[in-house]
């Protein structure tokens, strides 16, 4: 297996767009560890639930994201964010 290096990041809109140029390779490392047994399955039951849940909430309209509000970030940076302070009230 062979590893890929992941650098420092200055933000998260350097991580983001060196995640979407790699975006083959990581999916590709991904998936074979899932083969190998590498992932846990907690984590991938968890990514889903959270995913569904963030998904539900854009459809329900009950999330709305305007586009200044990324100002540089990150979409799921943003839906958590909101996901957390509607938890919160």
């Amino acid at each position: 297996m062979e590893t890929t290096k992941i650098p420092k990041f200055e933000n998260e809109a350097d991580e983001a767009n060196w995640a979407y140029e790699n975006r083959e390779g990581l999916s590709a490392a991904f998936h074979e560890a899932v083969q190998e047994g590498r992932v846990r399955q907690r984590t991938l039951k968890r990514r889903a639930r959270v995913e569904a849940v963030l998904l539900d909430a854009l459809q329900s309209k009950q999330l709305v994201v305007a586009p200044e509000e990324l100002n540089g970030r990150t979409l799921v940076v943003v839906l958590r964010e909101k996901m957390a302070a509607k938890s919160s009230n």
